[in-house]
Protein backbone atom coordinates (compact mmCIF):
# COMPACT_ATOMS: atom_id res chain seq x y z
CA UNK A 1 0.00 0.00 0.00
CA UNK A 2 1.42 3.27 -1.19
CA UNK A 3 1.96 5.92 1.71
CA UNK A 4 1.04 9.55 0.86
CA UNK A 5 2.54 13.25 1.47
CA UNK A 6 0.23 16.05 1.19
CA UNK A 7 2.21 19.79 1.12
CA UNK A 8 0.65 22.64 2.46
CA UNK A 9 2.15 25.96 2.07
CA UNK A 10 2.84 28.97 -0.41
CA UNK A 11 4.02 30.09 -3.76
CA UNK A 12 7.91 28.78 -3.42
CA UNK A 13 6.56 25.25 -2.50
CA UNK A 14 3.54 25.79 -4.83
CA UNK A 15 3.19 23.82 -8.45
CA UNK A 16 3.04 26.88 -10.83
CA UNK A 17 0.89 27.44 -13.67
CA UNK A 18 2.14 26.11 -16.67
CA UNK A 19 2.51 29.64 -18.64
CA UNK A 20 5.18 30.67 -15.54
CA UNK A 21 7.29 28.23 -16.93
CA UNK A 22 10.44 27.84 -15.96
CA UNK A 23 8.97 28.86 -12.60
CA UNK A 24 8.14 26.35 -10.23
CA UNK A 25 7.72 25.46 -6.80
CA UNK A 26 9.98 22.94 -5.06
CA UNK A 27 7.07 21.04 -3.86
CA UNK A 28 6.06 20.60 -7.93
CA UNK A 29 9.05 18.81 -8.36
CA UNK A 30 9.53 16.78 -5.13
CA UNK A 31 7.56 13.14 -6.38
CA UNK A 32 10.48 12.53 -8.30
CA UNK A 33 13.11 12.05 -5.62
CA UNK A 34 10.48 9.42 -4.37
CA UNK A 35 9.99 5.78 -5.33
CA UNK A 36 6.40 4.97 -6.66
CA UNK A 37 5.20 3.81 -2.98
CA UNK A 38 5.01 7.09 -1.79
CA UNK A 39 1.91 9.84 -3.31
CA UNK A 40 2.67 13.28 -3.20
CA UNK A 41 -0.26 15.89 -3.62
CA UNK A 42 0.78 19.50 -3.06
CA UNK A 43 -1.64 21.85 -1.89
CA UNK A 44 0.14 24.60 -1.87
CA UNK A 45 -1.19 28.07 -3.06
CA UNK A 46 0.53 31.00 -4.21
CA UNK A 47 -0.09 33.90 -1.99
CA UNK A 48 -1.39 32.06 0.93
CA UNK A 49 -0.38 32.78 4.77
CA UNK A 50 -0.88 30.19 7.22
CA UNK A 51 -4.12 32.59 8.22
CA UNK A 52 -5.53 32.78 4.21
CA UNK A 53 -5.12 28.91 3.91
CA UNK A 54 -7.08 28.20 6.84
CA UNK A 55 -9.74 31.30 5.93
CA UNK A 56 -10.36 29.91 2.04
CA UNK A 57 -10.67 26.77 3.21
CA UNK A 58 -7.89 25.06 1.65
CA UNK A 59 -7.04 22.87 4.73
CA UNK A 60 -10.31 21.88 4.85
CA UNK A 61 -9.82 20.80 1.48
CA UNK A 62 -6.41 18.78 2.78
CA UNK A 63 -8.33 16.85 5.95
CA UNK A 64 -10.74 15.38 3.14
CA UNK A 65 -7.91 13.84 1.60
CA UNK A 66 -6.43 12.52 4.89
CA UNK A 67 -6.15 8.70 5.27
CA UNK A 68 -4.31 7.52 8.94
CA UNK A 69 -0.55 6.93 8.41
CA UNK A 70 -0.07 9.82 5.95
CA UNK A 71 1.78 12.47 6.31
CA UNK A 72 1.79 16.32 5.78
CA UNK A 73 4.69 19.35 4.72
CA UNK A 74 3.50 22.44 6.54
CA UNK A 75 5.21 25.61 5.13
CA UNK A 76 4.45 29.11 5.24
CA UNK A 77 5.72 32.53 6.62
CA UNK A 78 6.59 34.72 3.62
CA UNK A 79 2.86 35.81 3.40
CA UNK A 80 2.35 36.03 6.83
CA UNK A 81 4.68 38.76 7.41
CA UNK A 82 2.57 40.79 4.67
CA UNK A 83 0.70 43.61 6.23
CA UNK A 84 -2.65 43.16 4.48
CA UNK A 85 -5.36 41.66 7.37
CA UNK A 86 -6.21 38.98 4.97
CA UNK A 87 -2.73 38.16 5.80
CA UNK A 88 -0.80 39.14 8.55
CA UNK A 89 0.35 36.54 11.35
CA UNK A 90 2.37 38.05 14.49
CA UNK A 91 4.74 35.07 14.80
CA UNK A 92 4.55 33.96 18.59
CA UNK A 93 0.62 34.35 18.51
CA UNK A 94 -1.41 33.76 15.35
CA UNK A 95 1.15 32.09 13.50
CA UNK A 96 2.19 30.11 16.18
CA UNK A 97 -1.94 29.20 17.21
CA UNK A 98 -2.41 28.79 13.17
CA UNK A 99 0.46 25.95 12.78
CA UNK A 100 -0.78 24.48 16.08
CA UNK A 101 -4.48 24.09 14.68
CA UNK A 102 -2.54 22.05 11.51
CA UNK A 103 -0.68 20.02 13.96
CA UNK A 104 -3.59 18.91 16.10
CA UNK A 105 -5.96 18.64 13.11
CA UNK A 106 -3.69 16.13 11.30
CA UNK A 107 -2.74 14.22 14.75
CA UNK A 108 -6.51 13.70 15.11
CA UNK A 109 -6.43 11.70 11.55
CA UNK A 110 -3.66 9.91 12.31
CA UNK A 111 -1.76 12.24 10.04
CA UNK A 112 1.91 12.94 10.87
CA UNK A 113 2.58 16.94 10.85
CA UNK A 114 6.36 17.31 9.27
CA UNK A 115 6.96 21.96 10.25
CA UNK A 116 9.44 23.69 8.00
CA UNK A 117 10.54 26.84 8.20
CA UNK A 118 10.59 28.87 4.99
CA UNK A 119 13.28 28.95 2.06
CA UNK A 120 15.77 31.77 2.18
CA UNK A 121 15.32 34.52 -0.40
CA UNK A 122 17.96 35.47 -2.31
CA UNK A 123 19.29 38.73 -0.85
CA UNK A 124 23.14 39.23 -0.33
CA UNK A 125 24.02 42.83 0.97
CA UNK A 126 27.10 44.24 -0.80
CA UNK A 127 30.09 41.89 1.54
CA UNK A 128 28.09 39.05 -0.41
CA UNK A 129 26.81 38.12 2.83
CA UNK A 130 23.05 36.37 2.58
CA UNK A 131 20.61 38.46 4.57
CA UNK A 132 17.88 37.39 6.61
CA UNK A 133 14.55 38.18 5.65
CA UNK A 134 11.90 36.47 7.59
CA UNK A 135 12.02 38.31 11.14
CA UNK A 136 10.77 36.30 14.18
CA UNK A 137 8.95 33.66 11.37
CA UNK A 138 11.54 30.88 11.24
CA UNK A 139 12.25 31.07 15.09
CA UNK A 140 8.75 30.68 16.11
CA UNK A 141 8.47 27.44 13.83
CA UNK A 142 11.43 25.95 15.46
CA UNK A 143 10.11 26.92 18.92
CA UNK A 144 6.72 25.57 18.76
CA UNK A 145 8.19 21.76 16.79
CA UNK A 146 10.29 21.51 20.05
CA UNK A 147 6.89 22.40 22.10
CA UNK A 148 4.72 20.13 20.34
CA UNK A 149 7.20 17.50 19.62
CA UNK A 150 7.03 17.78 15.83
CA UNK A 151 9.36 17.32 13.25
CA UNK A 152 11.26 20.49 11.78
CA UNK A 153 12.55 20.58 9.02
CA UNK A 154 14.81 23.72 8.89
CA UNK A 155 14.78 24.28 5.24
CA UNK A 156 15.83 28.48 5.66
CA UNK A 157 19.08 27.20 7.44
CA UNK A 158 19.66 24.42 5.14
CA UNK A 159 18.97 26.81 1.71
CA UNK A 160 20.60 29.46 3.43
CA UNK A 161 24.11 28.03 3.62
CA UNK A 162 23.40 26.71 -0.27
CA UNK A 163 22.79 30.04 -1.33
CA UNK A 164 25.52 31.55 0.40
CA UNK A 165 28.32 28.56 -0.79
CA UNK A 166 26.95 29.21 -4.22
CA UNK A 167 27.44 32.92 -3.55
CA UNK A 168 25.95 36.39 -5.11
CA UNK A 169 26.04 35.52 -8.44
CA UNK A 170 26.07 31.23 -9.27
CA UNK A 171 22.83 31.77 -7.45
CA UNK A 172 20.90 33.28 -8.91
CA UNK A 173 20.76 30.00 -11.47
CA UNK A 174 18.10 28.81 -8.65
CA UNK A 175 15.84 31.77 -9.29
CA UNK A 176 13.41 33.38 -11.56
CA UNK A 177 16.70 35.42 -12.90
CA UNK A 178 15.96 35.85 -16.76
CA UNK A 179 17.44 37.82 -19.66
CA UNK A 180 14.95 39.56 -21.69
CA UNK A 181 14.00 37.04 -24.82
CA UNK A 182 15.33 34.20 -22.91
CA UNK A 183 11.59 32.55 -22.11
CA UNK A 184 8.92 33.70 -24.24
CA UNK A 185 6.61 34.01 -21.48
CA UNK A 186 9.26 36.60 -20.58
CA UNK A 187 9.93 38.94 -23.03
CA UNK A 188 11.44 41.65 -20.56
CA UNK A 189 12.92 39.07 -18.43
CA UNK A 190 12.51 38.62 -14.62
CA UNK A 191 14.27 39.58 -11.40
CA UNK A 192 12.79 37.84 -8.97
CA UNK A 193 14.92 36.32 -6.02
CA UNK A 194 12.04 35.01 -4.09
CA UNK A 195 10.46 32.20 -6.77
CA UNK A 196 12.15 29.43 -8.07
CA UNK A 197 13.30 28.50 -11.60
CA UNK A 198 13.04 24.77 -12.03
CA UNK A 199 16.70 24.66 -11.67
CA UNK A 200 16.26 25.81 -7.91
CA UNK A 201 12.90 23.88 -7.28
CA UNK A 202 14.98 20.57 -7.60
CA UNK A 203 17.94 21.94 -5.72
CA UNK A 204 15.60 22.75 -2.97
CA UNK A 205 14.08 19.14 -3.42
CA UNK A 206 17.44 17.62 -3.03
CA UNK A 207 17.90 19.72 0.18
CA UNK A 208 15.13 18.48 1.31
CA UNK A 209 15.18 14.95 1.27
CA UNK A 210 19.16 14.40 1.99
CA UNK A 211 17.53 15.89 5.61
CA UNK A 212 15.14 13.37 5.83
CA UNK A 213 17.73 10.82 5.40
CA UNK A 214 20.46 12.39 7.84
CA UNK A 215 17.66 12.61 10.47
CA UNK A 216 16.58 9.16 9.62
CA UNK A 217 12.97 9.97 9.16
CA UNK A 218 10.71 6.87 8.24
CA UNK A 219 9.95 9.03 4.36
CA UNK A 220 13.44 8.79 3.74
CA UNK A 221 13.31 4.84 3.42
CA UNK A 222 11.16 5.71 0.29
CA UNK A 223 13.94 8.12 -0.96
CA UNK A 224 15.50 7.49 -4.61
CA UNK A 225 18.99 7.60 -3.25
CA UNK A 226 20.05 7.90 -7.22
CA UNK A 227 18.56 10.95 -7.59
CA UNK A 228 20.60 12.48 -4.54
CA UNK A 229 24.04 12.96 -4.24
CA UNK A 230 25.23 12.43 -0.51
Amino acid sequence: MSSRLLLAGDSTMATAETFKYPQMGWGQTLGHYFTDELIVRNHAASGRSSKSFIAEERWDAIEKEFQAGDYVLIQFGHNDQKPDEERATNPYTSYQDNLRFFIQRSRAFGVTPILLTSIARRHFDENGHLQETHGDYPQAVRELAEKEEVVCIDMLTLTREALQELGDEKSKEWFMRLEPGEYEAYPDGAVDNTHLHERGAHQHCRLFVKELIRIKHPLASLVKRNEVSL
